[in-house]
C-alpha cells in the first residue's frame, strides 16, 4: 500500500521528469522507497523485468546530474530478479529539485504529501532556504575574530580537566578563524536570555520580575538555571504513614533538559533572543527556530533526533551539560509521569515551545478549602494533625517554622506579594514597591515595618536611597 514512504510504479513514464520529481520529493521531505515494476497494489510485474537495465542505467545517470546537486549519497538501487527498488533519504540540503535547464527550478520542487507528491509552495521552499541557512550559520565564519575571548568557557572546561583548544572544539578552522560557534561561546556573544515572573496566568496580569542574561551561552544557561531554581518552590508534606514528601513545583530534570535544549537546538540565524515566562501555573521556554530536518513533536518524543549546531553540542557534551543520547525530551516526559498535565512541545516555522506545568497549582484550591481550618491545626502538634486527617503542609521558601503561626494571624496577599518581588528582585526600593501593589505610600510603609518587625526582610541605606531586600539575601 502506497504511503508517506512508499511509492509504486508500473514504469518511468515517458516525460522523466515526472519520475525524477518522485525522487526530488523523498529528497525534500523524509526517506522513501519507490518501487518500480509494480502495480498499484504493490505486485510484481514479471513482463518489466527486461526493463530493469535500462531504467538502472537512467538512474545511475541522474543521481550525478540530473538534480540541483549530486545525490548518490542519498540515493540507492537494490535490483534483483523480481525487486526494483530506488531507497531514498531525506538530503541534509533541501530545497532539491530536478534540472530544467540553467539555474534555479522553482517549479522543480516537490514534496512528498500522504502518497503522492506535490509541488512546494512559495512558502515552504522559502522556509527550506531558510532552514539551509540555520543549518549552517554555526560554521561560518564569524564576523568578529580578533577581540573574541573565553574566560567563561575556559573556566569550565578546567572543572573538567580539559585544556581549552578552538581547534578541538571546532571552533577555529585551519586557518586559526574563528566561526559563529565561537562566536556565540564567547564572552562577546550576541545574544542574550530573557526571563519574565507574571502574577497571574497571563500576560494582563502584573509583571513581577524580568531579567536579562548576557555572555557566553555557557554562562546564560548557568544563569538561568540558577533564577529558575530560585522560583521553583518545594511543597513538603506529611502522610498518614509520617513519610515527608517534597515535591518541586517543576522537576528539576525537567528544567534542565528543557532550558539545555533551548540553547543547543535553536535558530541563531534568526535575532530571536531565548525567551522564559513564569506564570502561576506553568512556566514557557522559547526557542527560535522550528524543528530541524523537517522532524515533528512524534519523532522526538520517540527519540529520532537533528543537530542543528553540532560544534555547540560538541562543547556542552565535553563539560558535560548534555549526554548527546537524544533522550532530553523522553526525560521531560518522564519527569512528569503520574502528574494530570503532560508537558507540551508547540512547533511552528519559527519556533519551538515548551510548556512545563506547576505540579503544586493544582494544589491551590484544596489550600483555599482547608485555610477555615488553620485555627484549628494552629493548637495541634503535626502527629495530632495527621490523626484527625489533616494534610501537614510547610513551604521553606518563605518562611521558616517559627513564624509561621504569626504569619497566619498578620500576613494577607498583598504581603506575601511583597515577599515574593523580594525573592525575585533581590533588593527593591519602597517605591518600586508601591507600583506593585496600588497602595498609599503609609499603608506600603507600615506593611514593610511590619515585614522587618517579623524578621523576614530587611533594609539598608537612608532616605531615598533605603532599599529592602530578604533576610535570607544577607548574607550577599
Amino acid at each position: 500500500m502506497e504511503s508517506q514512504t512508499v511509492e509504486y510504479k508500473s514504469d518511468i513514464p515517458t516525460k522523466h521528469k515526472l519520475f525524477k520529481a518522485e525522487i526530488v520529493a523523498f529528497l525534500n521531505t523524509n526517506n522513501g522507497t519507490i518501487f518500480l515494476g509494480v502495480d498499484d497494489d504493490g505486485t510484481f510485474l514479471p513482463e518489466k523485468v527486461d526493463q530493469y537495465k535500462q531504467w538502472e542505467s537512467w538512474i545511475s545517470d541522474w543521481i550525478h546530474s540530473a538534480f540541483s546537486v549530486p545525490v548518490q549519497k542519498f540515493v540507492t538501487l537494490e535490483v534483483s530478479a523480481q525487486n526494483f527498488a530506488i531507497h531514498i533519504k531525506q538530503g541534509d540540503k533541501p530545497p532539491y529539485y530536478y534540472k530544467d535547464g540553467e539555474g534555479f527550478n522553482s517549479k522543480g520542487i516537490y514534496i512528498r504529501n500522504g502518497s503522492s507528491k506535490r509541488r512546494a509552495t512559495d512558502d515552504e521552499v522559502r522556509r527550506m532556504l531558510k532552514a539551509q541557512v540555520a543549518n549552517e550559520f554555526e560554521s561560518e565564519l564569524s564576523n568578529i575574530q580578533e577581540s573574541l575571548t573565553f574566560h567563561y568557557l575556559q573556566d569550565k572546561l578546567l572543572d573538567n580537566n580539559i585544556v581549552f583548544d578552538p581547534k578541538g572544539l571546532r571552533l577555529q578552522n585551519v586557518d586559526n578563524q574563528y566561526n559563529n560557534g565561537a562566536l556565540l561561546l564567547s564572552d562577546q556573544s550576541p545574544r542574550v536570555t530573557k526571563i519574565a515572573v507574571v502574577d497571574g496566568l497571563d500576560m494582563s496580569a502584573d509583571l513581577l520580575a524580568k531579567k536579562t542574561f548576557s555572555g557566553s551561552l555557557i554562562k546564560q544557561v548557568d544563569m538561568t538555571l540558577e533564577y529558575i531554581s530560585l522560583l521553583n518552590d518545594t511543597k513538603v508534606s506529611f502522610t498518614g504513614a509520617a513519610a515527608r514528601v517534597e515535591n518541586e513545583s517543576y522537576p528539576s530534570k525537567a528544567i534542565r533538559e528543557a532550558v539545555i535544549n533551548a540553547y543547543a537546538h535553536r535558530d541563531y540565524s534568526l535575532s530571536a533572543d531565548i525567551k522564559i515566562e513564569f506564570f502561576d501555573d506553568r512556566l514557557e521556554i522559547f526557542s527560535a527556530g522550528g524543528l530541524p530536518d523537517g522532524l515533528s513533536v512524534a519523532d522526538i518524543k520517540e527519540g529520532i533526533s537533528a543537530q542543528r549546531n553540532p560544534n555547540i553540542i560538541h562543547v556542552l557534551d565535553k563539560i558535560n551539560y548534555i549526554e548527546n543520547f537524544a533522550t532530553g525530551i523522553r526525560r521531560i516526559l518522564a519527569s512528569y509521569k503520574g502528574f494530570h498535565k503532560e508537558p507540551m512541545f508547540i512547533v511552528t516555522p519559527n519556533q519551538f515551545k515548551v510548556v512545563l506545568y506547576n505540579r503544586n497549582y493544582a494544589l491551590v484550591d484544596d489550600d483555599i478549602q482547608s485555610w477555615g481550618n488553620n485555627k484549628l491545626k494552629t493548637n495541634l502538634s503535626d502527629a495530632e494533625q495527621l490523626e484527625l486527617g489533616f494534610t501537614v503542609n510547610q513551604d521553606h521558601n518563605l518562611f521558616d517554622d517559627s513564624c509561621v503561626t504569626e504569619l497566619e494571624k498578620r500576613l494577607d496577599s498583598k504581603d506575601e506579594k511583597i515577599i515574593k518581588l523580594l525573592r525575585l528582585n533581590e533588593e527593591m526600593s519602597r517605591k518600586e514597591i508601591e507600583s506593585y501593589l496600588e497602595e498609599a505610600q503609609t499603608t506600603v510603609y507600615n506593611r514593610l515595618k511590619r515585614l522587618i518587625e517579623l524578621k523576614i526582610i530587611n533594609k539598608r541605606g537612608q532616605s531615598r536611597s533605603t532599599v529592602y531586600y530578604m533576610k535570607a539575601n544577607e548574607s550577599k
